[in-house]
């Protein structure tokens, strides 16, 4: 037991904690109990900064959460916060299917194209919210979707997001540092040329994080690959996108992904040109296209 919450099982573990499925009695509810360490294990000759704390990424997690009101993110229902206690509990909706599915053991993807279009579009809006507050996730890749059992996804995981004002240091300083997956980071973040000026790193690092999101649900694998984190942000810096000839995916989606996974952050899409794509909107009703279009959602 924790508080009102019955702890029923685990849910999974990762970089920032373990989740546990729990009940709450005083309602029926699942709920979703993720549970973090109030302190972290200092890095070996490494000066704790400021605002750098286990408990300080906690809290700002936390204070993330708390401005999010959106059907397509992860609600925060409760912090559980004993001083006593080495752990900080936070209390999440429930979301029954979990973790997107989106490779088969072989590779291959184990979607159709149609539903990872479907999920893409709860991405998009989720993510529009989360711009439209300041907030950049950093952590956008299919491991970090959620899903309902309607069938809609939910952006989760918000240990290495960041919002304005919030960061505890410097805002630059706090954006360029490695954040996130390696896999899905954006070429702005590959930054390892001491003699170029550093680029300048903004929310655009999620658009390109949503390229290779939709890559992977379609294609079932990445699209850069390497041996090692080195040699993998040079591919990601220089090489171009290579389709893989597994999935017969029309021209209007590829060139989505093109411009996505455009190097240049200047020219990659907005999400308002996202919105706007002919493939996006394929096959979606008038009024579901009405709502998708429409920005009613933003001010919650």
């Amino acid at each position: 037991m924790l508080n009102t919450y019955e702890i029923i099982r685990e849910l999974g573990r990762g970089q920032h904690g373990k989740v546990k499925l729990g009940r709450d009695l005083t309602t029926g509810d699942f709920v979703a109990i993720k549970i973090m360490n109030r302190t972290g294990r200092p890095r070996l000759g490494r000066p704790m900064r400021p605002g750098s704390t286990q408990e300080d990424k906690i809290r700002r997690e936390i204070a993330i959460l708390k401005t999010c009101n959106h059907p397509h993110i992860v609600r925060l229902r409760e912090v559980l916060d004993d001083s006593n206690s080495n752990k900080i509990f936070l209390v999440l909706e429930y979301v029954e299917l979990g973790e997107i599915k989106w490779t088969t053991e072989d590779g291959n993807p184990a979607m159709t194209v149609d539903y990872a279009r479907s999920i893409f579009r709860d991405v998009v809006l989720g993510l529009e919210y989360l711009h439209y507050k300041g907030i950049i996730h950093r952590d956008i890749k299919p491991a970090n979707l959620l899903m309902t059992s309607e069938g809609n996804a939910k952006i989760s995981d918000f240990g290495v997001s960041y919002i304005s004002g919030l960061s505890g240091e410097d805002d630059e300083l706090e954006l360029a540092k490695t954040a996130g997956t390696p896999a899905f980071f954006a070429p702005e973040l590959c930054y390892n040329d001491p003699d170029l000026p550093r680029p300048q790193i903004t929310n655009k690092i999620d658009i390109w994080a949503l390229g290779v999101t939709l890559f992977c649900l379609i294609y079932g694998k990445c699209p850069f690959t390497a041996d090692n984190e080195f040699e993998l942000f040079n591919v990601i810096a220089k090489e171009p996108v290579v389709f893989p000839d597994n999935v017969d995916l029309p021209d209007e989606a590829k060139n989505l992904i093109l411009n996505l996974l455009e190097k240049n952050p200047d020219k990659r899409m907005s999400i308002a040109e996202i919105k706007k794509n002919p493939w996006v909107l394929e096959g979606m009703t008038d009024d579901k296209r009405t709502e998708f279009l429409s920005q009613a959602l933003l001010s919650r």
